[in-house]
């Protein structure tokens, strides 16, 4: 990671990713934000989704949500996987 205050030709994630002019300055910003705003998306999306396992496994008798429980620590790993994969990605 670099910080830099030149605009000049400056890579942003990829080296096809280059800011050249103004125009691109501010399409960089908008991507970058919409980014951001993806990432929150997921996070809310896996709060639901943990909230939902949690209402449904306190609906279902102990002996019929062992399964049931796996399967959402399984969806619940790999969303908790695509929210590292993107923090890492917009850091």
């Amino acid at each position: 990671m670099l910080f830099t205050w030149d605009t000049n030709n400056l890579c942003i994630v990829f080296r096809s990713w280059r800011v050249t002019s103004t125009w691109t300055l501010v399409l960089s910003l908008l991507a970058v934000m919409a980014l951001t705003a993806g990432y929150e998306a997921v996070r809310e999306a896996s709060r639901r989704y943990e909230l939902r396992v949690a209402n449904k496994l306190s609906e279902m008798p102990r002996s019929t949500a062992q399964a049931e429980e796996q399967k959402g620590r399984l969806v619940k790993a790999a969303l908790y996987g695509v929210q590292v994969f993107y923090s890492f990605f917009i850091m």
